[in-house]
C-alpha cells in the first residue's frame, strides 16, 4: 500500500511536466519516425498522437516509488529504461506505419477496420512497455516471491525430491 501511495504521488508531479512536453515529445518522435522511413525511399507524413511522454513519466514514478531494490538498480533502471522506452515509442510508430501501408496502402490511419486495430494496438504500446520494463529492471526486488515464484514451498521440495 505504501509504494501505491508513492507511485500516486510521484505520478502526479510527473504528470505535469510530462503533459506540457506531449505535443513537442510527439512531434519530435513523428519527425525522427518521418527522417527514419524517407532515408530508407519510403516517405510519409505522420501526426503521433500516443499520449507520450506520458508512459515514460509513469515508469520513472514506478522507478522512483521502488523502495525495496537497491538505489543503483533503481538509477540504472531509470538512466536505461526512459531511452529504451523512448526508442520502442519510434518502433512502435514505425511498426504503424508499415502495418498501414501493407493493409491500407497508406503511411496514417484510415477508417477501415484494420486500421483501426493497428492504432488502438499502437496506442496500448506505451501502457503495456513501461509496466512491463519495471517489471524486467526492478521487479524482482519489488513484488514479493511469491508472486514471482523464485522459491518453490518446502511442502512442494520434500515430494520431489525425498526430502
Amino acid at each position: 500500500m505504501r509504494w501505491l501511495a508513492r507511485f500516486l504521488g510521484w505520478v502526479s508531479f510527473l504528470g505535469v511536466p510530462c503533459y506540457l512536453l506531449m505535443r513537442p515529445y510527439q512531434d519530435t518522435l513523428a519527425a525522427i519516425a518521418m527522417m527514419i522511413l524517407e532515408s530508407v525511399g519510403a516517405p510519409a507524413h505522420l501526426e503521433v498522437d500516443l499520449h507520450e511522454p506520458l508512459s515514460l513519466g509513469v515508469y520513472a514514478a514506478m522507478c522512483l516509488s521502488s523502495h525495496k531494490s537497491p538505489i543503483r538498480v533503481r538509477v540504472r533502471a531509470l538512466i536505461l529504461g526512459v531511452p529504451a522506452l523512448a526508442a520502442f515509442g519510434l518502433l512502435a510508430v514505425l511498426v504503424f506505419v508499415v502495418a498501414n501501408r501493407l493493409t491500407t496502402g497508406q503511411a496514417g490511419g484510415t477508417d477501415s477496420a484494420a486500421s483501426r486495430f493497428i492504432e488502438s494496438t499502437l496506442e496500448s504500446v506505451p501502457w503495456v512497455s513501461a509496466p512491463g520494463l519495471w517489471l524486467v529492471l526492478v521487479g524482482r526486488w519489488e513484488l514479493p516471491e511469491q508472486m514471482l515464484r523464485l522459491h518453490r514451498p518446502q511442502r512442494f521440495l520434500r515430494q520431489h525430491h525425498g526430502g
